[in-house]
Order: structure tokens, then sequence, then C-alpha cells
């Protein structure tokens, strides 16, 4: 935990290796901080949305918790923010703007996915008129998808049947499978 003069401001040479994206520095950064980040993420925050107050009560689920924190991670550590970090203000905030900004995105993204499905199973769907050439090419279709997924490694067709085949979110999905969302 930061105390006194935060970790990347008071050593230069561990920020211009964290900018450099060396793994001592990486890891030195992520056990300094990834129990803040995990207290943020358990704990849940508030924010504003819609023009009004939204409270996030934060992951209970032990393996949901470990993604995100994971994610954040992922994205903290990216060439991209490692070097747009300044060096200046400390890095705990930074990083938790990361982690609660990537929260609100994926709540977003939940919101638009249940809408989508909402408005897509309102109403039953029509029957298009199929003429015989469209069912031939159908067929053809359905048999070079089988083809497609027979042709998959194990946990390639699992990852499709529960995505696909189930419906199942990506969320859902890493939990069953036992891997995080990125991978």
């Amino acid at each position: 935990m930061e105390s006194g003069v935060p970790l990347l401001i008071e050593d230069r040479a561990l920020l211009n290796a964290f900018r450099r994206g060396e793994p001592a520095a990486i890891e030195r950064v992520y056990r300094e901080y990834v129990g803040q980040v995990t207290g943020l993420l358990r704990r849940g925050f508030s924010f504003m949305s819609g023009g009004g107050q939204v409270h996030f009560k934060g992951y209970h689920d032990d393996w949901e918790l470990e993604c995100a924190v994971q994610d954040t991670f992922i994205q903290a550590f990216s060439e991209n923010a490692r070097q747009a970090y300044d060096g200046i203000k400390p890095f705990g905030p930074y990083l938790k703007t990361i982690a609660r900004n990537r929260v609100i995105s994926n709540l977003r993204s939940d919101q638009r996915e249940a809408r989508r499905r909402r408005e897509f199973s309102a109403e039953p769907p029509r029957e298009p008129t199929i003429t015989p050439e469209g069912e031939a090419m159908r067929e053809e279709l359905r048999r070079l998808v089988a083809r497609f997924i027979g042709g998959l490694p194990g946990e390639y067709r699992q990852f499709y049947e529960l995505r696909y085949g189930q419906e199942l979110n990506l969320m859902e999905t890493s939990r069953r499978l036992g891997i995080t969302r990125m991978k």
C-alpha cells in the first residue's frame, strides 16, 4: 500500500522500467496495488449515470472479482496506459480510475445486450419465403459450419457451444471454462 510518497513517484528508476514494460517492474507495481484494486472492486462504488447516482455493489463472486482485477491490470499495463501515466500524480488513483471505468463500461455493455435481447425477443420471427435455391444454400451453410465446429480443438468447441449455442455472456462462459474473459 502507498504510504508517504507513492511508489512510482518516489522511485524514478522503477517508473522508467515500468514505462518500458520490464517484467520485474510490472510485478512490483502489481504487488503494490493489487490490494487496492481488489478492495475497490469488492466494496463497490457510486457514479453518476443518466442524471442520477448509481451504486455498483461490488463483486461478491470470487471468480468475477478475480477476472475484474486481472482485466484492470491488463489494461493498466498495456503500452498505451503505461505511457499515459504521468509519473507525477499517485498511481493508485490512476489505477482505480481504470478499474471504475472498466466496470462502468461492462455494466453499460450488459444493459445494451439485455435491451437488445428484449427487443429481438419481443415478437416472434416471421418465416421468410424460402426458395429451393435458398434452402440448398442454407443446408450447405449448416454443413460447413458443422464441419468447422467439428474440426475445432475441444476447448474451442466448448467455448463455441457455451457462448453461441447456449448464448451465455462472456463472463459466464469464461467462468464455466475456468479462464479469464480476456483469454
